[in-house]
């Protein structure tokens, strides 16, 4: 069988199986990657050699195509996702085609996972003021000026909304309007796909957000409870967050790291890892105790700021 009717194959699995979108769409992007290089040849005469020279081009040759432009090589935590995608696709072939495996001695991308890095507080300001506000411009003949922004609504609510519930960008793409309790702060987060990732859980939005929400609903042209909250892709809202990181010159600006920044203060304000394990949708407390270490750090450093014995020297 030819490796493009394999893909296909395995990708139609997928599908069946009731993936997520973004998993089904990181193995097409990857496993297409791996096409291309290779060229459409038969299955079975791709052999170790092979995968270990694609994953050195993907490591020193290979030019990513982000939207952003930016052509730094991949991560390692990016290289590592494409060879675990190497490794479901083969492992695939040999239970539905009954081949050899070629990738088994392929050996894994060894990363430490990068150090959470939650937003501050006068980032966070600069962040919404970049949404409201276009950069600062002006000529020799004017004198600096900035503009308000036509989407400053809809790109706040998106800020605040990520800050506030801690959800993944998949799952604020995925919100109906209805989904949103604006009387109570209840935003209902329905399961899906195989609900490894997306679990069914109730997170809440305080009273700032609620109102810019509800601000921002008002302007909407589509109001049905079924609607979709927002009809940007997860890709623009990435691409969104980038260019506003850019405008407020606050460096590594992406969805994700709200969600970071929205554990990390929900431990510092005193709430408990149980609920936000809950909230956050995680199947374990493995990732909320790296929240809680960040958290615990912190009031170490600021007990020893602020500690009385030793600032006052007795």
């Amino acid at each position: 069988m030819l490796l493009s009717k394999g893909i296909e194959g395995f990708i139609l699995d997928g599908l069946a199986g009731n993936y997520a979108s973004s998993t089904i769409r990181l193995y097409k992007l990857t496993l297409n990657l791996f096409l291309r290089w290779r060229g459409d040849c038969e299955l079975d005469t791709i052999s170790p050699e092979s995968l270990s020279r694609y994953m050195a081009y993907l490591r020193s040759e290979y030019k990513p195509n982000r939207p952003s432009g930016d052509e730094s090589p991949l991560s390692d935590s990016a290289l590592d996702n494409h060879w675990k995608c190497l490794r479901a696709f083969f492992r695939w072939c040999e239970q539905r085609l009954a081949l050899k495996r070629p990738d088994l001695m392929l050996p894994r991308i060894k990363y430490q996972s990068p150090e959470i890095q939650p937003f501050a507080e006068e980032q966070i300001k600069a962040l919404i003021t970049a949404c409201e506000r276009t950069k600062v411009a002006g000529t020799k003949d004017r004198k600096p000026f900035q503009m308000k922004r036509p989407t400053a609504l809809r790109d706040k609510a998106l800020l605040l909304i990520l800050l506030d519930t801690g959800l993944r960008v998949g799952e604020l793409t995925r919100l109906r309007i209805g989904d949103v309790n604006l009387n109570n702060g209840e935003v209902h987060v329905k399961p899906y796909g195989s609900g490894q990732k997306t679990k069914p859980r109730t997170v809440f939005l305080g009273k700032v957000a609620r109102r810019t929400v509800w601000h921002y609903i008002t302007l909407l042209d589509y109001q049905e409870p079924t609607d979709k909250l927002f009809t940007l892709s997860a890709g623009n809202i990435r691409l969104l967050f980038y260019r506003l990181g850019e405008r407020a010159n606050v460096q590594n600006v992406y969805p994700h790291r709200f969600r970071h920044t929205f554990a990390i203060q929900y431990l510092r304000n005193g709430g408990d890892v149980f609920t936000l394990q809950r909230m956050l949708g995680h199947s374990s407390l493995e990732m909320v105790r790296r929240y809680l270490a960040i958290a615990d750090t912190d009031a170490k450093e600021a007990h020893q700021r602020a500690s009385p014995v030793d600032n006052w020297k007795l």
